[in-house]
């Protein structure tokens, strides 16, 4: 059975990429014995000013159905940075993104299918997490708000997830949420702030925030919340 298994891991593993992406890709620096390794079906867009810090494996498109055409996506855009800290293990469906000249952290964890991670200034993910099948967690909007004088209020903020976090299905990690170790996010769940420790949150009801003007524009690279019109 135990044979079986490695056989089946084996057959899942597109070698070329795994050739490529662990002995000729510059993209990627590796620690001694640690690898990427990217199943059939795992979709590497590297900019080639882009870097990823291998301290620990990194399973790409796991557990899909047998002859599955499912996909996980990998993309890192201008001087951004990602660092594997522990063995991460992302599920078919799955997508990360780190956007231009953001740096995101990631200990081992479990991104389970259809779950989105958009990096896009400063993240950081602990040891030992749980994120559920179609969470998204992100630093940012991704898109410009304006009070009524035109100053933007909506700037990146890092976003922290502590070690053994356990994210609920469908919930929402949002730009400056800082959650503490040991806690667990519900399902459908947003969360903007901070989490204390060992803490369970649930969905509240949601409520209206004031009025607001808002654009398609992204922000200025090298832009975040402490440079503030």
């Amino acid at each position: 059975m135990v044979r079986m298994e490695k056989l089946q891991r084996l057959l899942s593993l597109n070698p070329l990429a795994f050739v490529y992406y662990n002995f000729f890709c510059r993209n990627i620096i590796r620690d001694k014995g640690k690898y990427i390794f990217p199943n059939w079906g795992s979709r590497i867009e590297l900019n080639r000013t882009a870097k990823i810090y291998l301290h620990a494996h990194m399973m790409l498109n796991v557990n899909k159905y047998p002859y599955s055409n499912a996909e996980c996506y990998l993309r890192l855009r201008r001087g951004a940075e990602m660092k594997v800290n522990g063995k991460v293990s992302m599920f078919y469906g799955g997508t990360i993104e780190v956007h231009n000249n953001a740096k995101l952290n990631i200990g081992s964890c479990s991104v389970q299918t259809g779950t989105v991670i958009i990096c896009a200034y400063l993240m950081t993910i602990g040891q030992g997490c749980l994120i559920s099948r179609m969470a998204y967690i992100s630093d940012s909007d991704h898109h410009r708000v304006f009070d009524d004088e035109g100053n933007i209020t909506n700037w990146p903020k890092e976003t922290i997830i502590g070690d053994n976090v356990w994210i609920g299905v469908k919930a929402t990690v949002m730009k400056g949420a800082k959650i503490k170790s040991g806690s667990a996010i519900g399902a459908n769940t947003v969360v903007g702030g901070r989490v204390k420790e060992h803490t369970f949150i649930m969905e509240e009801p949601p409520r209206e925030f004031g009025k607001i003007n808002w654009s398609t524009e992204g922000f200025p690279e090298g832009k975040n919340s402490d440079d503030r019109q």
